[in-house]
């Protein structure tokens, strides 16, 4: 647990002088309030009931695992983590779900449903969903050979969404180096961590729709750039998704690294990690050369990535549905009866 906070504490140290003060010391609070062992007590059995949900859909579907990963990063990119993402539409408010970066791409709701109620059977009206988005993120790349690190738990539930800051804040495919590094800065996390946890893209696919507009890009590999356009042959707004690693789309590895040095990158928002110069192209190939230091990093960064701006104390909710702030739930309740 020590280590754990020692090392978010030290991300949290190497943070760009771009952040503002006051978001800077919103995000060391954060630190020092989530906690590992928040649910030891309430709900010890937690992380093994996320763990065999998620290989339950994951051994179903392979591609559930990222989907599950993009969840999580997904919320906390939006107003932070928070669950918000999870909403469904109501009379007050928008959902996230259709934003343009998350409708008909975002997957994986269902599932943390069924979560959901796995946890609530066992730990009445005490995990939120912003937690169990981030215990399933973590156990998600451990299905498929990442390694473990200490989810820090104790975030409470947003009670609205926010669709327009899911349009602008959320990352674009398309984007250049310049584009992320900013787009990431803006929430606290460095060129460190927008290559590692760009390394999810490991086991991800992406649709064809996003692909087309990179396959004339100068950064691309000529012979890779046909394979993809025979993988995706017709419009830039066919849906067909495709693997970001081509050789193991299914595993949680390091390949993803050593297809950029390729030039392999199946997105420009892939290739540009490698393609521009700075201090991104030495930490594409560390990770590419040394899978352990990838799995080491990924870990820290997503503790990192989970630190930004949480509901914590008394601040929202926990949900007891996912899909709806329990002041509506409990409305539809009373409907039914």
């Amino acid at each position: 647990m020590c280590d754990v906070m020692a090392m978010v504490m030290v991300a949290l140290a190497m943070m760009p002088v771009v952040v503002l003060a006051a978001d800077a010391v919103a995000a060391a609070a954060a630190a020092t309030t989530l906690r590992a062992d928040f649910y030891a007590k309430s709900c010890p059995r937690l992380s093994a009931i996320v763990k065999a949900e998620v290989k339950k859909a994951s051994m179903a579907e392979p591609r559930m695992a990222a989907s599950l990963t993009r969840l999580h990063f997904h919320d906390c990119f939006v107003n932070g983590c928070d669950g918000s993402l999870l909403l469904d539409n109501s009379s007050t408010f928008d959902s996230e779900k259709y934003s343009l970066p998350n409708i008909d791409s975002l997957r994986g709701f269902e599932v943390v449903d069924t979560i959901k109620a796995a946890v609530e059977a066992a730990c009445p009206q005490t995990v939120s969903c912003a937690d169990i988005l981030a215990v399933a993120s973590l156990h998600s790349s451990v299905q498929f050979g990442g390694t473990e690190y200490e989810v820090l738990f104790g975030r409470r539930d947003s009670l609205t969404a926010n669709l327009s800051a899911s349009d602008e804040y959320l990352p674009s495919p398309q984007f250049n180096y310049t584009q992320l590094v900013a787009n990431f800065a803006r929430v606290g996390l460095n060129e460190h961590d927008l290559v590692t946890l760009s390394g999810a893209h490991t086991f991800g696919r992406a649709r064809c729709m996003v692909i087309h507009s990179h396959l004339t890009d100068k950064d691309i590999n000529p012979s890779f750039a046909a394979t993809l356009k025979l993988a995706c042959p017709n419009s830039s707004f066919d849906l067909v998704p495709q693997n970001l690693d081509f050789s193991t789309p299914n595993k949680f590895d390091n390949n993803y690294f050593k297809q950029l040095r390729k030039n392999e990158g199946v997105l420009r928002s892939d290739q540009v990690l490698h393609s521009t110069p700075g201090i991104n192209v030495d930490i594409v190939k560390e990770y590419a050369q040394n899978k352990k230091s990838f799995f080491k990093q990924y870990g820290i960064a997503s503790i990192k990535m989970g630190n930004i701006k949480p509901l914590t104390g008394t601040q929202g909710e926990v949900r007891l549905n996912c899909r709806l702030p329990n002041s509506i739930a409990s409305q539809v309740l009373v409907a039914s009866q």
